[in-house]
C-alpha cells in the first residue's frame, strides 16, 4: 500500500499548529500576543490556527487566555464518564433534597470545566456540561482554585481577573477568600458571577488533592443561611468519594497536581 505524502504546505501548517499547541501546553495558558512573539508568526496566522484548535476542542479560551483542554489525555479509559456516572444519582438526590440547582465541576489547568448539572426551581444556573469557566467565577469554581497547587493559584491571581459583576473580588480579596476556603472546606459566594444569584461549593479531596467540586446554586434568599444546604452538600460529596474506585479517584488530577499547595 502506498501512503500519500502530505504537501509541503500542509506539513508546514500542521507543524505550526502543533508548535502553537505545544507552547500553550508548556505555559499552562497564554495570550495570543505571547504566542505571536514566542513563535515569531504573523498575528493573522496565529488567530487562524488558534481558531481551528479551539474548534477541534484542543484549546479553550477563558478571560482572553488560551488554555489546553484534556483532549490529548489518555482515552483508553473515559475517566470523565466514570466520574459523571458515579456522581449522577448523587446529584439527582441532592437536587431533590435541596430544591436548588446542582453543578459538578473539575479543574483543567487554570480553568474550571463543568461536567454535569441538575436544574431546580431557581432557574438561575447558567452552567451546562462542557462549559469552561474562570476559576474565580463563584463557588462552583473557587474551591478548585483554593485547593490547586501554588503555581496555579499564583498564575490566576497575577493574571487579569475579569469583573463579572460589581461583587466579583479583586486579587487581594480573592486571595483572602481562598485562604478561608482551605480553612473551612467550603465556599459561599453572592453575586460573583450573576447578579442576584448565590452559590455554595464543597471540594472532594482525594489523597490530598481536589478531584472535583459539587455546588448548589440559587437566589440570594435561598442561600442566606447555608447550614442545611451545606450539610446536604457535604453528605453528597462524601457519597461520591465512597463510590469512587481507586483508578477513577485520580482521573481528574491535572498534570500540575503533583506540586505543593503552600500559601501564596
Amino acid at each position: 500500500m502506498t501512503i500519500e505524502q502530505p504537501a509541503v504546505g500542509e506539513l508546514s501548517s500542521l507543524a505550526r499548529g502543533m508548535r502553537i499547541l505545544e507552547f500553550i501546553q508548556d505555559q499552562g495558558q497564554a495570550q495570543v500576543a505571547e504566542v505571536v512573539e514566542a513563535l515569531a508568526i504573523p498575528t493573522s496566522s496565529a488567530y487562524r490556527y488558534i481558531r481551528l484548535l479551539k474548534s477541534a476542542g484542543f484549546l479553550a479560551e477563558v478571560n482572553g487566555a488560551l488554555l489546553p483542554t484534556d483532549r490529548l489525555t489518555d482515552r483508553s479509559v473515559n475517566r470523565s464518564e466514570h466520574l459523571v456516572d458515579i456522581a449522577r444519582p448523587v446529584l439527582t438526590r441532592l437536587l431533590r433534597r435541596s430544591g436548588l440547582d446542582v453543578a459538578l465541576t473539575v479543574r483543567v489547568h487554570t480553568a474550571a470545566l463543568c461536567l454535569d448539572t441538575r436544574r431546580g426551581g431557581s432557574g438561575g444556573v447558567a452552567l451546562h456540561p462542557g462549559e469552561v469557566l474562570a476559576l474565580h467565577s463563584g463557588a462552583s469554581a473557587t474551591p478548585l482554585l483554593a485547593t490547586a497547587p501554588e503555581s496555579v493559584r499564583r498564575q490566576v491571581l497575577q493574571g487579569r481577573l475579569q469583573r463579572f459583576t460589581a461583587a466579583t473580588p479583586d486579587a487581594a480579596a480573592l486571595r483572602e477568600e481562598l485562604a478561608g476556603i482551605r480553612r473551612r472546606g467550603y465556599h459561599v459566594t453572592h453575586g460573583w458571577l450573576t447578579p442576584g444569584m448565590s452559590a455554595l461549593g464543597v471540594p472532594l479531596i482525594v489523597a490530598g488533592s481536589c478531584l472535583c467540586t459539587v455546588s448548589l446554586v440559587g437566589r440570594h434568599a435561598e442561600l442566606a443561611d447555608v447550614t442545611e444546604p451545606l450539610a446536604l452538600l457535604r453528605s453528597a460529596v462524601d457519597e461520591i468519594g465512597v463510590g469512587l474506585p481507586h483508578a477513577v479517584s485520580r482521573a481528574w488530577l491535572s498534570p500540575d497536581a503533583e506540586g505543593s499547595r503552600g500559601e501564596i
